[in-house]
């Protein structure tokens, strides 16, 4: 008797549980990391598509005049002292059931106050763009915020749109917006994708009372 009251009891407090939709996080381990290719441009431009409008130049390279992260490959964009856009963009593949975190390294100097570039508008744009075309905005910089002449990891969550139960391809892209006045670039390097797992919304019971958390 004794043994079907503990269980009758348990099964109860499960039961309970469940149907007040207590959240249970699943593992937030790290479930792989994508293939970026050339992930700190020190392969030039291999894998990654450049552009610049309307002045013609290179976004990767390895010049000394603003140091890579690591290595002496990296993107830099910006800094031409033109009005125009700069960008670099590579395509990836999100694994089916993987919630996909985007890492990179970031340098973004201020001209000192007074000078003609301090006033003028610089901008960096983070972009996502799915299989349909939609772009999904990650991450932007002005040129009011620098990082003090120094690299500092940028780390941001994609949204829910590129979390799903098949692979899907998208497009990373950063790209920089500048006029005439400013001359300083935005620096990116070292580049990665995360894969993680989400947290599941809904718990199952089973025998025994407990609570397994599912990865949906």
């Amino acid at each position: 008797m004794r043994k079907k009251a503990r269980r009758a009891s348990v099964l109860a407090a499960a039961t309970a549980i469940a149907a007040t939709s207590v959240l249970v996080a699943a593992p937030n381990a790290s479930a792989g990391t994508s293939e970026i290719l050339n992930a700190g441009f020190e392969g030039g431009n291999a894998a990654w598509h450049e552009k610049v409008t309307p002045f013609a130049g290179h976004v990767i390279n390895n010049s000394s005049a603003w140091p890579a992260h690591s290595g002496t490959g990296k993107a830099e964009l910006g800094g031409q002292g033109l009005t125009g856009i700069s960008r670099v963009s590579q395509q990836v593949t999100i694994p089916a059931y993987r919630v996909p975190v985007l890492s990179f390294w970031l340098r973004s100097d201020v001209a000192r106050p007074g000078s003609a570039s301090s006033f003028g508008f610089r901008q960096l744009i983070v972009e996502a763009t799915g299989e349909d075309g939609t772009p999904y905005e990650l991450h932007d910089r002005m040129n009011k915020g620098g990082t003090n002449g120094s690299y500092e990891k940028v780390t941001v969550t994609l949204p829910d749109a590129f979390y799903s139960s098949a692979p899907q391809k998208l497009n990373i892209s950063f790209m920089a917006i500048e006029e005439a006045a400013n001359r300083m670039p935005f620096l990116i390097d070292d580049v990665s994708m995360e894969y993680r797992f989400k947290a599941i919304d809904r718990p199952i019971v089973i025998p025994g009372g407990l609570i397994r958390p599912v990865v949906r």
